[in-house]
């Protein structure tokens, strides 16, 4: 099986066109047939039905297609790889940050690694674990720190690094200063606020748990946000 075949079928299932595939590949109508007819006949049997102007792909083609685009991706990412490579000398790497979690359990990695690394370079990006996860399958992301209990593709790689407590902070008012320790059931009933600053904690806790808790959004630093707390508007976790 050839790049160039894989290449070729997986542009003419874009297009559904053997004209306009063939000029989207740069090669002639005749060309890219004999390609795919190989590739057919690789596979066992007809990836595609042709009926004058109609093209449309059999069960087996729709079954190929996912795993045949996956092959022309990593040969275009290790392209991109060794064209960096050999074009931008100074290593980076990018890292994202789900809600509410920091860099400070990485920090000493991070260090070690640019310590052996002249001109490195390291970006951070924050989001959801859902985008964080795409940014990686496209690779503008190389690693990321994510909730336990987020869904992730097969795809990707993981490994649990650290666990992180929580504290809650209530108005001092609240029936529940008298408790030592809270669940996520205690919560319940309570408004949450979330924030950039450090309301990420409130998410993380619904994707562990399952749990749907009743949230106030908000912006600000996390002083303004344990001002709405001592006002009365919800609580607050931070780390």
């Amino acid at each position: 099986m050839e790049l160039n075949q894989v290449r070729y079928f997986v542009t003419l299932c874009r297009l559904l066109n053997f004209t306009r595939a063939a000029e989207a590949c740069n090669v002639t109508q005749p060309a890219l047939t004999r390609a795919i007819q190989r590739l057919e006949d690789e596979l066992g049997g007809p990836l595609l039905f042709r009926e004058r102007n109609l093209t449309q792909l059999t069960e087996l083609g729709r079954e190929m297609l996912p795993h045949l685009e996956a092959m022309v991706g990593a040969a275009d990412t290790a392209v991109s790889l060794a064209t960096a490579k050999l074009t931008q000398p100074r290593a980076s790497l990018r890292i994202g940050l789900g809600p509410g979690i920091g860099a400070t359990a990485i920090a000493g990695a991070v260090r070690e690694v640019a310590r052996h690394l002249p001109n490195f370079l390291i970006g951070f990006k924050e989001g959801g674990p859902a985008k964080l996860a795409e940014a990686m399958l496209g690779d503008a992301l190389d690693c990321a720190l994510l909730p336990a209990g987020c869904i992730v593709p097969d795809r990707l790689n993981r490994w649990p690094l650290y666990s992180e407590a929580a504290v809650v902070v209530l108005p001092a008012d609240h029936p529940l200063t008298a408790c030592k320790h809270l669940t996520a059931s205690d919560l319940l009933d309570e408004t949450i606020l979330l924030g950039d600053s450090c309301g990420g904690f409130a998410e993380r806790l619904g994707i562990e748990t399952n749990l749907s808790f009743r949230i106030q959004y908000c912006t600000g630093s996390i002083t303004q946000m344990l001002d709405l707390v001592g006002a009365g508007l919800g609580l607050a976790l931070i780390s």
